[in-house]
């Protein structure tokens, strides 16, 4: 049988070179059965940096570089833009990426890496693995399952977590991931320049629920963080497609020659859109019914070029999602199967479609919902 990787990697980025580093992401496939089909994706989450921290040459690569002679024939590689050798693989720059395997168009499994350092040491490769029989990621290791994780290129390695040589740092260092429940993980780093004084700690703050892309207001302090402190997991808020949005900022803080406590400006903003709040029946204020089936409306909306469209059953049920354009002709099936009673979505990629409207629509028992959604190219 034939077997296929395919490698991605999804925006633009920049390449360049420098003698004294290297790196490389490698991914072998484990558990693969006899056939096996797996594309894997890299997806830049935050700001990326290259040497000169001027962005200039952009590339796309797509299906390029898979190397099918073995034994690396079930090993991806992506190549990291400090690597003197960079050019054989696909080329990622410094950034926070999210690593996906898509197993016949559909996200199986991601996990988020984050290689913002400007520490001057040599590194080597990060390598991980992917269970293709059980669809998940797995560390090098085999002993554990990093699905959802936030992984660093310094936890991992002996470099250290350094930002000053990165410009305009602050201006764009806080990014947002989400973990296994789908509450928000704020990631940043530290402060890249100095003040005047002694740098304590981080205090993260969180606005008030605003309509999503509209300015955000009245932040109030959400938790202070300590000095080697840069993620959190907001568990309060779940990440969804309601009209209802939160955003975050991350202020430094330090104490001055004069014992004064200060704050630095604020890093960027990051909105979270909220879950949609579950829809209830109390009837004779005791029997609480849900709703059996739920479809949601995709986010983000409109979008380019992709979207993410989540769904909820309560039962184990066949579940059929497609998306049809504007004269109902069928543009792409992104789910026939039999799916476990839970909230599921799913990323719909419609690089290769043009702009406008589209309907996808959810078959799931006897129920049936359709709901519109915009490609803005």
């Amino acid at each position: 049988m034939k077997k296929f990787i395919s490698i991605f990697i999804l925006s633009q980025f920049v390449i360049f070179a420098q003698e004294d580093h290297f790196g490389e992401l490698v991914i072998e496939l484990i558990n693969k059965g006899s056939t096996w089909n797996v594309t894997f994706t890299l997806t830049a989450i935050s700001a990326r940096w290259d040497q000169n921290y001027d962005l200039t040459d952009n590339y796309s690569i797509v299906n390029d570089n898979v190397n099918s002679n073995p034994p690396s024939e079930a090993t991806a590689y992506f190549d990291h833009i400090l690597d003197p050798w960079a050019g054989i693989n696909p080329i990622f720059a410094i950034g926070l990426y999210k690593l996906s395997a898509f197993e016949g168009g559909i996200e199986q499994a991601y996990f988020f890496i984050d290689w913002r350092t400007s520490d001057g040491s040599i590194y080597g490769d990060l390598n991980f693995k992917y269970d293709v029989g059980n669809n998940n990621f797995r560390n090098w290791a085999n002993t554990q399952t990093i699905n959802f994780d936030y992984k660093t290129l310094w936890d991992l390695t002996n470099v250290s977590l350094e930002t000053s040589g990165f410009e305009d740092y602050w201006d764009n260092c806080l990014a947002l991931t989400n973990e296994s429940n789908y509450h928000p993980r704020l990631v940043f780093g530290p402060y890249p320049t100095t003040v005047q004084g002694t740098i304590t700690g981080y205090n993260l703050y969180r606005s008030a629920s605003h309509i999503p892309g509209q300015q955000p207001s009245n932040f109030t302090l959400l938790t202070a963080l300590g000095l080697d402190e840069f993620y959190y997991v907001d568990n309060t808020v779940t990440i969804g497609t309601d009209y209802n949005a939160k955003s975050y900022y991350v202020k430094c803080v330090y104490e001055d020659p004069w014992e004064s406590i200060n704050e630095t400006g604020p890093t960027n903003i990051v909105e979270v859109r909220l879950q949609i709040p579950q829809k209830i029946f109390i009837s004779d204020f005791e029997e609480i019914i849900n709703y059996e089936y739920q479809l949601e409306q995709n986010y983000p909306n409109p979008f380019n070029p992709s979207t993410i469209i989540s769904w909820e059953n309560s039962k184990d049920v066949l579940v059929t999602l497609k998306v049809f354009d504007i004269l109902g002709r069928e543009v792409a099936t992104l789910v026939d199967e039999q799916k476990k009673a839970g909230n599921h979505f799913i990323e719909f990629d419609a690089s290769a479609l043009p702009s406008g409207i589209y309907i996808y629509k959810i078959q799931m028992d006897k129920y049936q919902q359709s709901r519109k959604m915009i490609l803005q190219k």
